[in-house]
């Protein structure tokens, strides 16, 4: 049995042990990531917020990435904010959220590749039942799609956040798609 997502830091407790399958290599905070060496996993990062709707910091660079951790924690609070590493937004193909409501799939989508906050603000479509599960079907890999169906199964009533990507990428082999969040009424 899966508990629901109570809130976003329940969520991301949960998502940084891998509970949501694919996602971006994450650390707790900058002390972890630097005794992690986690410049191996690129360039560039991204300081998340454990609040919903919290302030985020896309594209940060690794040699700067402690002035500005500490400048994020003066701002809100080192216990809510985590490090991941910065996905490949250029190569993104298809991201949105995904629910299954009375008529089926739920789709709110973008093509944008940018950071979805800003790509979702710059163009926001949807799609509904058999268009959305089309269009799902033919941007995620076999992986992908089959881990999404798990998802939506799993916590019903969920909305499930997601990026696909023209590479694979992420903590697991073999997967075009990262799965961001998982989140119920919170």
């Amino acid at each position: 049995m899966y508990l629901p997502v109570r809130n976003k830091k329940d969520f991301v407790v949960r998502y940084e042990a891998g509970e949501f399958g694919n996602h971006s290599p994450t650390w707790n905070n900058w002390i972890e990531w630097q005794s992690d060496h986690g410049e191996r996993f690129g360039k560039l990062f991204h300081i998340r917020n454990r609040v919903a709707g919290g302030k985020t910091w896309y594209n940060v660079h690794w040699l700067a990435l402690g002035v500005k951790w500490l400048e994020a924690c003066h701002e809100c609070g080192s216990s809510n904010l985590y490090i991941s590493a910065m996905a490949p937004t250029e190569q993104t193909l298809f991201q949105g959220e995904v629910m299954r409501g009375i008529w089926g799939l739920e789709l709110t989508y973008t093509t944008i590749a940018k950071p979805m906050r800003d790509a979702l603000r710059e163009c926001t479509k949807t799609a509904r039942g058999i268009i959305a599960n089309l269009l799902i079907e033919h941007y995620l890999d076999a992986n992908s799609y089959n881990w999404l169906r798990v998802l939506l199964c799993r916590y019903k009533d969920h909305v499930v956040e997601f990026s696909c990507y023209n590479t694979q990428w992420g903590t697991l082999p073999g997967y075009n798609t990262v799965f961001w969040e998982v989140r119920g009424g919170y």
